[in-house]
């Protein structure tokens, strides 16, 4: 009998056979219009580099008015600076749904690409004299894959960024409200002084602080997970 773990371990191996064959294969099922749109569209390479464009024009406006090292902008990961649409191109194929255990594995093999636009945007914020944090969802046993897979894109802790914050592996709460509320804090000890989040960027509703107005950029994942905070997600809009 297969054990989850090994079932798990399938349905990543057929995310990058599907990623990288050239061939089609009767026996896969075809992949969701969401799944597909993010795999394969122009449309959303566009969308996606049109929304960090805004972003990037709004921080430099920001900090033509803020001291260098005062200001923060808090990003997701996945789906907003990680594009993982190969794990669900696996799924798609397979019939099969998202599991902690296949994500997990996913996670561990440190393969996922970047969303268009990303790293370019990072980078604005550093040269402007901003500062860079995430705030994700994935779990802690999850975090040094995580920084790897990041590091191998480009992008690096300290250098690029300056602090993720994951979420408890048991029991770890999704909510990322009160991980928001510690980023002044965690900051001002690092050395940083008084630091404030000027902006949020993300693709689900709970991206963003609930207690504030503060700017937040929405990138569009096509509703392959969460609460997208699209307001019409996917294609065919």
């Amino acid at each position: 009998m297969m054990t989850t773990k090994n079932r798990a371990f399938v349905l990543v191996s057929i995310a990058l056979l599907s990623a990288c064959s050239t061939n089609s294969v009767e026996s896969l099922r075809p992949l969701s219009p969401e799944t597909d749109w993010v795999a394969n569209s122009s449309e959303w390479v566009f969308e996606a580099e049109s929304v960090y464009a805004k972003a990037t024009e709004f921080v430099r406006e920001q900090a033509a008015v803020r001291p260098k090292d005062s200001w923060v902008v808090i990003l997701d990961i996945d789906e907003t600076v990680l594009n993982n649409v190969a794990y669900q191109v696996g799924l798609d194929r397979a019939g099969e749904d998202y599991s902690n255990e296949s994500w997990y594995l996913w996670t561990q093999r440190q393969e996922a690409s970047l969303v268009p636009g990303a790293a370019e945007f990072i980078e604005a914020v550093r040269e402007s004299g901003g500062l860079v944090g995430f705030v994700t969802n994935r779990r802690d046993i999850e975090q040094l894959a995580t920084e790897i897979n990041l590091a191998q894109l480009g992008i690096h802790r300290g250098e690029d960024f300056q602090f993720l914050l994951t979420r408890a592996d048991k029991n770890g709460v999704g909510d990322k409200q009160a991980r928001f509320g510690v980023v002044a804090s965690l900051l001002k000890v690092q050395g940083y002084g008084d630091v404030e989040t000027i902006a949020y960027v993300g693709d689900s509703i709970g991206d963003k602080s609930a207690a504030t107005d503060t700017a937040f950029f929405c990138i569009d994942q096509g509703a392959m997970y969460g609460d997208p905070c699209a307001a019409r997600p996917g294609p065919d809009r």
